[in-house]
């Protein structure tokens, strides 16, 4: 309601003056930090997102905007809910606009809402399994954020913009209640806890009407590209949303883990052969501590492989195809297995230690480059990140089955890395 009225009016303001209105479609990472309110422990969970911005420039320095985004996954931050989420800002950046990039600050109250949220409500009964849970509803709930960051856009032409955010997404949960130690059927009113949380976000923006051009340029002036570089050297962040493995049991098993989305940065270098194919190397490190598909720890993903497509003045779309590995810092590997009683029952066991492991993995998706100038770039990458995990020794739960061993998988894990280059 309000994004829609937001738009109406900058829409009817932008009719009046012209030159002022972008709208954008972006992806986002959303690295959210519940805290503890309900009783049950949550720990820190990242979603990927996509949306759109609607942005009317008051002058070169001062913008108001709205922003929506949508985060489709069932689960959502590591079971805060069951349902989807919705994120909505509006406020205000302002800073510096140059001719071929502009630098802002942001600051954008606004709302998380998440739906089928488990809460402690006096009054309220849910049903479980056939039996009434008193004091407990399972709703859609919002929360209020603020966005606060910084902006960073480059402008590959008087129409286009490709634009980073990164920033903290402020949230507000509650006030409450929860259980109380002593006597779970009493309530404890808790306070409002705030909780800070990363969140980034790329995107693509266009204006609806030639802008006033920047201070010093020219409104002929046009970018001629010669034949592109050879080398480029590019930084740039990633998100990766890895499939669960099914579960290690015996007997009977609960279902796996929910999607796992890990957020991370890295660097790349290509060489350009000519303007339609090239070869390339990338190296990616997802900081977080988790435990995830093939292994614990930290991950680093390298690739290497080529890109070939074709190129314009303003831009380039390409396919790419790079085998490499993905690594976890903290797996258990078999060393040996040894062979025991208990009581007169032969039985075999594994020696188990933590360490390093490495899995086969190949990257193929699409590829669009926009041309800042000559030598500046930004790239956007999405495609299907398709790892191969060999065969996962488990120390077993009982005499019978002590090793138990989860044979080799593939899974296509969705990624997307955003980033700038710079060539030369």
């Amino acid at each position: 309601m309000v994004f829609s009225l937001l738009l109406l009016c900058i829409t009817a303001s932008a009719q009046s003056t012209g030159k002022k209105l972008e709208i954008g479609a972006q992806f986002t990472s959303l690295t959210l930090y519940p805290p503890d309110f309900d009783g049950f422990p949550r720990t820190n969970g990242s979603e990927p997102g996509f949306g759109g911005r609607i942005t009317y420039n008051i002058n070169d320095k001062i913008a108001v905007e709205s922003e929506l985004n949508f985060f489709p996954t069932n689960n959502v931050f590591q079971f805060l809910g069951d349902g989807h989420a919705i994120q909505g800002q509006f406020g205000v950046k302002a800073g510096k606009r140059f001719e071929h990039f502009g630098v802002f600050g942001k600051a954008r109250p606004g709302f998380l809402s998440i739906g089928d949220v488990f809460s402690i409500v006096p009054g309220s009964t849910i049903i479980g399994s056939g039996f009434p849970l008193p004091n407990a509803r399972i709703a859609r709930k919002a929360y209020f954020t603020t966005d606060v960051g910084g902006v960073f856009e480059l402008y590959p032409s008087r129409r286009t913009i490709v634009r980073f955010d990164a920033g903290d997404t402020i949230a507000r949960f509650g006030p409450g209640f929860e259980h109380s130690p002593s006597n779970f059927n009493n309530l404890i009113a808790v306070p409002a806890k705030i909780s800070h949380s990363f969140q980034f976000t790329v995107g693509v923006g266009f204006r609806l009407k030639d802008p006033s051009p920047a201070p010093g340029v020219s409104p002929n002036k046009a970018s001629r590209h010669e034949q592109v570089p050879r080398y480029e050297v590019g930084v740039q962040f990633t998100s990766i949303s890895f499939q669960p493995t099914p579960p290690i049991c015996s007997g009977i098993c609960l279902s796996g883990a929910p999607i796992d989305t890990e957020p991370g940065f890295g660097g790349r270098f290509t060489f350009n052969l000519n303007s339609h194919v090239a070869v390339e190397a990338e190296g990616n490190y997802l900081p977080r501590l988790s435990r995830i598909a093939g292994g614990g720890g930290h991950q680093m993903l390298t690739q290497f492989g080529g890109k070939v497509g074709k190129r314009w003045t303003r831009f380039g779309v390409f396919g790419k195809a790079r085998p490499g590995m993905i690594t976890f810092t903290d797996v258990s590997k078999l060393v040996r297995t040894q062979s025991g009683l208990f009581g007169t029952i032969p039985f075999t066991f594994g020696i188990f230690r933590q360490g390093w492991k490495s899995y086969l993995a190949m990257d193929v998706g699409g590829v669009m480059e926009f041309n800042v100038s000559r030598r500046l770039m930004t790239r956007i990458d999405i495609g299907d990140t398709v790892v191969h995990y060999s065969e996962f020794p488990h120390p077993g739960f009982s005499v019978s089955m002590a090793l138990l061993r989860r044979p080799p998988e593939t899974h296509h894990n969705f990624q997307f890395s955003a980033g700038v280059g710079f060539r030369f």
